[in-house]
């Protein structure tokens, strides 16, 4: 209690004290063809007043901050270290958008004669939008997990694997669309 006091009486006498401001002053002279300006500085500001120091109270407040049971430190981040996942989930998550791709170019190009399928293993199924739908689905499916299987042991693999199966079924996606615009323009 004697110290908060204490330095109560110092910072008062500190503050009691009038602040002066001390700064240097230039005149710097260039001559110019300009004419002088009619801008004129204001006064100085007055000096502050002093305050009156009776209005401390007598009691102390109570401490409400709260008591730590260990020192605060400075919160550690380690390294992350950067697996690829996102971009292999990523390449997953296209697979999964060329093969919708792949259904639906395929459902518009069967819309045409002389269009047909010829994927051997999916002739049979086409000719049903059920059938075809819950075979792709599930071919989709497989593959995707398939694909996640292979990442969690070989990394190199899954994406060899599933970089290859993006570039054939974008092949044939834009097969499908080719052939739709021919058959169209017929």
């Amino acid at each position: 209690m004697k110290a908060k006091l204490a330095l109560l009486a110092l910072a008062a006498c500190v503050f009691a004290s009038p602040l002066r401001a001390s700064e240097a002053v230039w005149d710097v002279i260039v001559t110019t063809e300009l004419r002088p300006s009619g801008f004129v500085l204001p006064e100085p500001l007055a000096e502050p007043a002093l305050f009156l120091t009776e209005t401390l109270a007598e009691e102390s407040a109570p401490d409400l901050s709260p008591r730590l049971a260990m020192p605060p430190r400075i919160p550690s981040f380690p390294p992350v270290i950067r697996s690829g996942k996102a971009f292999f989930d990523a390449n997953l998550v296209l697979m999964v958008g060329l093969n919708i791709a792949d259904y639906v170019s395929t459902r518009e190009a069967l819309k045409y004669p002389g269009l047909t399928e010829t994927n051997p293993l999916m002739k049979p199924f086409v000719k049903s939008p059920a059938a075809f739908a819950a075979v792709k689905l599930g071919t989709t499916a497989l593959s995707y997990l398939s694909m996640r299987a292979v990442f969690k042991r070989n990394r190199t693999m899954a994406w060899v694997m599933t970089t290859a199966s993006n570039v054939l079924l974008s092949y044939v996606v834009a097969n499908n669309m080719r052939l739709i615009q021919g058959a169209r323009a017929r």
